[in-house]
């Protein structure tokens, strides 16, 4: 059965805005998009450390208590419907039209303590592009006057919300509202296809593309912060390839699109992380490091480090790792990293000594039984390095430590069947054997 909005009561589930507005029926949540949040903040992706949500907005509990003219005597009148009172000032300027906002809120009606609608019970930021009427008019004009990062309070009447006869049994009617909103992000509604667009003398012309390439950069960032990276991907390489191939006229406009690529590269080196393809993002700091000292970013190094990490190349992963902790020392996230990366080390050291204390084993049991076959002795072993030997992208591999003097020779004797050398490395005393291609 639907929920009944009696006198003192609150609906079991939230409503939907937008199906409201539409006249719809259904108070399903849309979830078109798995979102990720703080990505705003998008070069730093989870590098970087976005504001954390305030605890009120966590609160499922009304903020006022008295009667909504009381609210309006102590809050500053925008319009004739429209009332606010600022809790946390923003920054920036009012928001315009085109522009894709994300907010945070709760919205009460008068007596009822709790919320009839809210993105802490969806656990969903609300995301909406300001001037295109996809929201009620009350919640679009109270957007209209806040600022990025701003909390505010808003008794919105009911001739901008729900109307005079409200919405069926669960929006009394001639219902005010109060909305209780923070502003998250706001960005510009970008054109995707801005370089599609130039002809090919505009494309030749720096001037021109860069213009163009600010556009693409944004609607590849719009992407990534609704989880299209697909998209984003495909942006960011055709802003790369466009960048490329524009013609310079002097050094002031090299350095300004060679910071401009840098910028492009590292976008993308998180897009492919975010996408689990650590190759490709190890191929974009490669081409990084034509371009700036990577060993001096500590953004570049994170995402070096993550795609290592992914790979197994766990060693290099570290030294990544452990610079940028040295160019930030103070961020959580690489240090949660660099945990996560020692945890999977010692996993793998661990269960790379028991493949080999398997392979040994096996070894030593065929030998007593045929001490005379040191072929077939050694053939137990062979499985165990048969993937390093057809992996053409490694040249060495490190063997555990601990290893006897007798399995010591056995590995001797396969390497060199193998065409394989078994070398020594003496560090603070301490002896690490390897086989080399």
């Amino acid at each position: 059965m639907e929920p009944k909005m009696d006198s003192g009561s609150v609906l079991k589930a939230p409503i939907n805005l937008s199906d409201l507005l539409n006249g719809g029926t259904e108070f399903q949540i849309d979830t078109e998009f798995n979102d990720h949040e703080g990505d705003e903040y998008f070069l730093d992706d989870d590098y970087g450390s976005a504001d954390e949500d305030d605890e009120r907005y966590k609160q499922l509990q009304t903020p006022w208590e008295r009667t909504f003219d009381e609210l309006r005597q102590e809050m500053d009148q925008i319009n004739e419907h429209l009332y606010k009172r600022v809790t946390k000032a923003g920054v920036g300027e009012p928001i315009p039209d085109s522009t894709r906002v994300v907010i945070e809120y709760n919205a009460f009606f008068e007596g009822e303590s709790k919320p009839f609608d809210s993105t802490t019970l969806r656990d969903k930021p609300h995301r909406f592009v300001v001037g295109k009427s996809n929201v009620l008019p009350g919640l679009e004009q109270a957007v209209r006057t806040m600022r990025v990062s701003e909390e505010a309070q808003f008794v919105i009447a009911y001739q901008l919300m729900y109307g005079e006869f409200g919405c069926l049994q669960r929006v009394k009617p001639k219902a005010d509202v109060l909305f209780v909103i923070r502003l998250i992000s706001a960005t510009p509604v970008s054109d995707g296809e801005a370089l599609a667009k130039l002809n090919e003398t505009e494309r030749r012309t720096y001037a021109t593309v860069k213009d163009k390439v600010t556009e693409i950069r944004q609607y590849a960032r719009d992407c990534f912060q609704r989880n299209l990276v697909p998209n984003a991907i495909v942006k960011y390489l055709e802003a790369v390839h466009t960048l490329q191939t524009c013609q310079l006229k002097d050094e002031a406009e090299q350095a300004e699109q060679q910071k401009t690529l840098i910028a492009l590269y590292t976008s993308l080196a998180v897009c492919y992380n975010r996408r689990d393809r650590p190759k490709d993002a190890c191929r974009m700091v490669n081409e990084l490091r034509r371009l700036c000292d990577v060993s001096k970013s500590a953004k570049i190094l994170y995402q070096e480090g993550k795609a290592l990490m992914s790979l197994g190349e766990y060693d290099r992963a570290r030294k990544c790792l452990l610079r940028a902790q040295q160019l930030e020392p103070q961020d959580e996230i690489v240090q949660q990293v660099l945990k996560q990366l020692n945890d999977r080390s010692v996993k793998h050291q661990q269960e790379e000594k028991k493949i080999w204390s398997r392979a040994f084993g096996l070894a030593e049991k065929k030998e007593k039984q045929l001490s005379a076959e040191d072929t077939e002795l050694l053939d137990n072993m062979k499985q165990t390095i048969q993937l390093f030997v057809e992996d053409e992208g490694s040249s060495t591999l490190p063997l555990p430590d601990g290893l006897t003097d007798r399995e010591l020779a056995l590995m001797d004797q396969l390497a060199s069947e193998l065409n394989l050398k078994l070398n020594v490395h003496v560090t603070n005393n301490k002896k690490n054997y390897k086989l080399q291609k």
